[in-house]
């Protein structure tokens, strides 16, 4: 058994993962550990180099001997805290993180998409499946990953709730530009009335309030959905 020097953040996790009590916390590893001490350590710096200008704070681990893949859970600390997940198979590290940099360019994209098309919303998109591309910006999500899968949420400042065939018909309208610009998901559209402070608000406020069971009388909602696109 070897005696490896290690951070304190390093034997917290390793210690998360075997729960070996005092040893794995002095230091003592078995080969094995030892093995998965250096995947931890591969991932970490995976992380660090593919997203250099975000802090990122590891908050669990996996090693391959346990899920055959490595797996590490990760946050931005001191933001929403949600967790995102980085995993290496057969040696491909995949991740779905890679939108959150870009999150506000792209959804500023969407909605300047539907602006021309005549419709005035806020976006917010969330993409939840794990991928390994390198992505740089927010039009290089839209435009390199078209049929990736992605989840969006629009918000409306409506003067009056709409009938459920107004509703309907805007669903329509905005299934239709999707699909002409090639945005491949799925959605959700919220009507809200009488927020006074609807612009001063940003997207995670707003899917809050969207969300809120106290505010649902001043809130109409429709899905669409889009898996055919043109682009």
């Amino acid at each position: 058994m070897a005696i490896i020097e290690m951070t304190d953040q390093e034997k917290a996790l390793l210690d998360l993962a075997y729960t070996d009590g005092e040893r794995i916390l002095e230091g003592k590893l078995f080969d094995y550990q030892e093995k998965a001490l250096a995947e931890l350590r591969a991932g970490m710096a995976y992380l660090k180099e593919r997203y250099p200008n975000e802090e990122l704070e590891v908050i669990s681990f996996q090693p391959s001997s346990k899920k055959g893949c490595v797996e590490l859970q990760f946050i931005q600390p001191g933001l929403d805290e949600v967790e995102y997940l980085l995993k290496n198979e057969n040696g491909v590290y995949i991740d779905n993180f890679y939108d959150v940099p870009y999150e506000k360019e792209y959804d500023g994209l969407v909605e300047e998409i539907l602006k021309e098309g005549g419709i005035t919303a806020r976006a917010y998109t969330t993409f939840p499946f794990l991928i390994s591309d390198e992505i740089k910006s927010g039009k290089d999500l839209m435009d390199r990953r078209p049929h990736l899968g992605r989840t969006a949420e629009l918000f409306i400042n409506a003067a009056s709730l709409p009938s459920y065939e107004d509703a309907g018909a805007l669903s329509k309208k905005v299934q239709e530009l999707f699909e002409e610009n090639g945005i491949y998901g799925s959605g959700m559209i919220f009507f809200i009335t009488g927020l006074k402070d609807f612009d001063e608000m940003d997207v995670l406020q707003l899917d809050a309030y969207a969300r809120n069971r106290k505010n649902l009388r001043s809130i109409v909602s429709v899905t669409f959905q889009c898996f055919q696109v043109k682009k």
